[in-house]
């Protein structure tokens, strides 16, 4: 293992061969978003597996850092870190800087935070994928916070931002609740088909055998069956549970035992560590679901 800095008028070609499998080809965000002016001055950082590019990294000279790309067959064997550890140490001891920020993607929030930086209450849509942004006081043993945490961020959000809904249970899926229901009375809402989402529920169900899902809707419609979650549910049955009950009349995500997100069109509003409310509306939830029906239409699916 082996990382490098390098900079973008000599290393171009192999730059851009790592960032456009993995964000353009992989992720599917555009090209003239990837590209910009300010890859012509930051410093890139390259990870090697002997002479084979497998990973990189890019550092501004405000401090923050992104682009941080490793090839799917490379991940979950430490290059990230690596890659992290070594924007880190150039940062302090070549640029001076003390406080490293970066807008990371929700779905990763759980690197970054395993890795010491603390989050804003800030989510916006970045080439279509939620993001919020991060930072980290260098040169000082840190543990990340525990805002947005299960269990344990007391904190009532009320946010407004654009991607919050997708973002905050994107992050709450990654600290492993027990189980997460779902109420859903708007199944048109963007959250329900968002990508990142469903890969981050697939992910959640996938970390061990004893999770579950369930999902209640409001009703069904001739093509449901086409409805991302719809397919993610036909594609895991054994492990996602989805039935049909007219009552359903909100958009609500309870992860037992201590964590609720209510979703309305322009608002969400979020508790990590509410037991009191969770547990009365699980008793809610668990009586519609004992008189709830398996949804017809969801098992037609297309060939």
């Amino acid at each position: 293992m082996e990382i490098e800095t390098a900079n973008w008028s000599e290393h171009r070609e192999l730059l851009r061969a790592i960032r456009q499998r993995v964000f353009i080809q992989e992720q599917n965000v555009p090209e003239e978003l990837e590209w910009d002016a300010e890859d012509a001055s930051a410093v890139h950082f390259i990870a090697r597996d002997g002479k084979r590019p497998v990973g990189c990294a890019r550092l501004l000279s405000n401090g923050y850092f992104g682009r941080m790309a490793v090839l799917p067959e490379y991940r979950h064997q430490s290059w990230g870190t690596r890659l992290l550890r070594a924007v880190e140490h150039h940062y302090e001891k070549e640029m001076r800087g003390r406080i490293l920020r970066a807008s990371v993607q929700t779905q990763a929030y759980g690197f970054y935070h395993h890795n010491g930086f603390s989050p804003e209450t800030e989510f916006c849509w970045d080439a279509g994928i939620p993001h919020v942004r991060m930072s980290k006081v260098l040169g000082r043993s840190s543990q990340g916070s525990e805002q947005f945490m299960p269990g344990k961020d007391n904190e009532v959000y009320v946010l407004e931002q654009p991607a919050a809904a997708e973002g905050i249970l994107q992050i709450a899926s990654q600290f492993a609740p027990a189980a997460i229901n779902f109420c859903i009375a708007d199944l048109n809402h963007p959250l329900w088909s968002d990508k990142t989402t469903l890969s981050c529920l697939n992910r959640y169900l996938r970390g061990a055998r004893q999770r579950s899902i369930r999902i209640l809707i409001a009703r069904e419609y001739p093509g449901i069956a086409d409805h991302p979650l719809l397919q993610l549910q036909q594609r895991m049955s054994s492990r996602i549970q989805l039935q049909v009950h007219s009552a359903v009349d909100i958009n609500l995500v309870l992860m037992t035992p201590a964590a609720f997100i209510r979703i309305e069109r322009n608002k969400v509003t979020a508790c990590m560590n509410d037991r009191p409310t969770v547990a009365r509306q699980m008793e809610k939830f668990q009586e519609w679901w004992r008189s709830s029906q398996p949804c017809k239409e969801g098992r037609r699916l297309g060939l």
